[in-house]
């Protein structure tokens, strides 16, 4: 069977384009087959089921095996793993009152997995995590209409044909969070957050002032940059980092003190190259003075030798 090609984000190391879909969806069906359901985390599955799993995935799908692409495809399995386990946990608090629901697996899940996982979401681990994800997700004001395509995938459907330039933040902003089959804003706030971008980024303009750039206007309305993602555009795209920032601005500084030196001194040269022009002239008109007096002086030799010793007459 001939296999898939992806293509990866080079910046936001996802899985775009037309195997997308096929790569997330196979992406499960791997995590089913290989991936046991007892572990907290990710980075608990033994070795192991973790070869088998890229193996598997390496079977469907055109992957360099090296270490940059190994990883952004367990990034994506992470991403499953919590997200199918999640959906199991949805099932098992509305169904445990029933009191047989420890012998009532989900489709596709066996009885000892099964069971495992119903002693971990029992644990005091795992409730002390749950409530304290339910109190963060009280807290979101706003949603997106995302659904199951990244926002990876909707920049890079969107991207322009011809530059391949991907839609702005504000853009990505608007795409993710209005729903066109509603005609309306999925929530209140998000409008809100959209229409306070566009002003301060016309407001700059309209007053005269240099206008303020779109960065500047989303920090200005929700607040500094997390460093784990850029706000508004999905997991993987980064924002670049206070360290990065305080060296690019070192870069610049000696960077534009380079310039200033590097101008100072093709003027210091071009001021030598000036003076040395004008000491070669002086040089020439000098050597044309010397010249023409060796002229006069050999002239005048040569009268005063014909004066006092005139040529012998022949007899």
């Amino acid at each position: 069977m001939e296999k898939l090609e992806v293509t990866i984000h080079p910046k936001r190391r996802r899985v775009v384009g037309d195997t997308a879909k096929d790569f997330k969806t196979e992406a499960c069906v791997v995590l089913k087959q290989h991936a046991p359901l007892q572990y907290a985390y990710w980075k608990d599955i033994p070795t192991d089921n973790k070869k088998k799993m890229w193996l598997a995935m390496k079977q469907k799908f055109n992957l360099q095996d090296n270490f940059d692409v190994k990883k952004i495809v367990f990034e994506q399995l992470n991403r499953q793993y919590r997200s199918h386990r999640y959906k199991l946990h949805v099932y098992y608090t509305c169904n445990k009152d029933d009191e047989d629901i420890l012998h009532k697996p989900p489709t596709g899940i066996s009885q000892e997995d099964w069971e495992k996982l119903i002693n971990y979401f029992e644990s005091d681990g795992f409730k002390k995590i749950s409530d304290r994800n339910k109190e963060n997700r009280k807290k979101l004001k706003m949603a997106h209409s995302c659904g199951t395509k990244s926002i990876a995938q909707y920049c890079y459907e969107d991207r322009d044909p011809e530059t391949e330039q991907e839609p702005t933040q504000t853009a990505t902003w608007r795409k993710t969070r209005y729903s066109n089959k509603k005609n309306a804003w999925v929530d209140q706030v998000s409008e809100e957050v959209y229409e306070d971008i566009i002003r301060l980024q016309c407001q700059a303009s309209d007053e005269g002032q240099e206008s303020m750039n779109e960065d500047e206007a989303f920090i200005n309305v929700l607040g500094p940059e997390k460093p784990s993602r850029r706000r508004g555009c999905g997991d993987g795209l980064k924002p670049p980092s206070r360290r990065g920032e305080r060296i690019n601005d070192e870069l610049k500084k000696e960077n534009e003190e380079l310039k200033k030196q590097v101008e100072e001194d093709r003027a210091c040269v071009e001021s030598l190259k000036n003076d040395n022009k004008e000491m070669s002239e002086r040089l020439q008109i000098l050597e044309s003075q010397v010249n023409h007096q060796e002229v006069q002086v050999h002239s005048q030799v040569q009268a005063i030798l014909k004066i006092n010793f005139p040529p012998l007459s022949k007899t």
